[in-house]
């Protein structure tokens, strides 16, 4: 009987002595998974942005109009999320509570900076009263074509002057004050002359507006960094283009895309 106690002490001290397994590998973050992720944005040593509320109020950055929250999003790339490329390829190879520094370079982040895309425009431009339109564009919204005949526009109420098969002359009737939205901007009627109407484009420096470049043609997002009463500069670059992004990233859950 002491014997048999004696071998069973000496199999628990082996036992004791054997290291117990390893906790299950967490999963890493890969393209495809949902992701929860608190953020902290610097830039040129300053902090400009995050998800933390604390953060925020501590930076002088709160703003009562916006939710503190930790953002969610699926680890997808190019047009499938707005979010920049650097952004989301830091975050792929992360576990749950990891915390990492991303240092996003600007051709991952903003683009580089492009000096031609900053340029002037005309504070004030010369709109005509009278504008000839082809008559299929009214034949198509089936507008009455007749002389008087009077319809709203995108910029204000216009009159059917004359017309011919081909074409209808119209005018617009402003007097000075109206205004109107048109092509992301607001519009000002300053004074009329000879048929002719002085315009200003309403802006505001450091003003952002979404219209279309005058530079491509194409969707822009013309950021006003000077403004005078002749000349309006615009940047079509974004504020922080030419920037090189530090974040500091928290990845707080983490959801992989089921297999299949």
């Amino acid at each position: 009987m002491k014997k048999l106690l004696a071998l069973l002490v000496i199999g628990f001290l082996l036992l004791g002595c054997i290291n117990p397994p390893p906790p299950p590998e967490q999963p890493t973050a890969y393209y495809g998974d949902n992701v929860t992720v608190d953020y902290i944005l610097m830039v040129d040593g300053k902090i400009l942005d995050t998800s933390i509320e604390q953060v925020a109020r501590d930076n002088a950055l709160y703003s009562p109009f916006r939710t503190y929250q930790p953002l969610q999003f699926t680890l997808l790339l190019g047009n499938a999320t707005p979010l920049i490329p650097g952004f989301i390829t830091g975050i792929v190879g992360m576990k749950v509570n990891e915390t990492r520094e991303v240092s996003i370079p600007p051709e991952d982040a903003y683009g580089t900076y492009d000096p031609y895309g900053v340029y002037n425009v005309s504070h004030y431009y010369n709109m005509s009263a009278i504008e000839i339109i082809p008559r299929s564009y009214f034949e198509g919204r089936n507008i009455t074509v007749e002389n008087g005949t009077g319809f709203d526009t995108d910029i204000g109420t216009v009159f059917i002057q004359e017309y011919n098969d081909e074409n209808v002359t119209i005018m617009y009737l402003f007097q000075q004050g109206d205004s109107f939205d048109y092509n992301g901007f607001h519009h000002v009627v300053m004074a009329s002359t000879n048929f002719t109407y002085t315009v200003m484009l309403d802006v505001r420096e450091n003003g952002t507006y979404y219209t279309t470049s005058l530079r491509t043609g194409e969707l822009a997002a013309l950021r006003v960094i000077t403004l005078t009463n002749e000349t309006i500069t615009f940047d079509e670059n974004h504020a922080l283009a030419g920037k090189t992004l530090l974040f500091n990233i928290t990845l707080i859950d983490l959801q992989k895309e089921p297999a299949g």
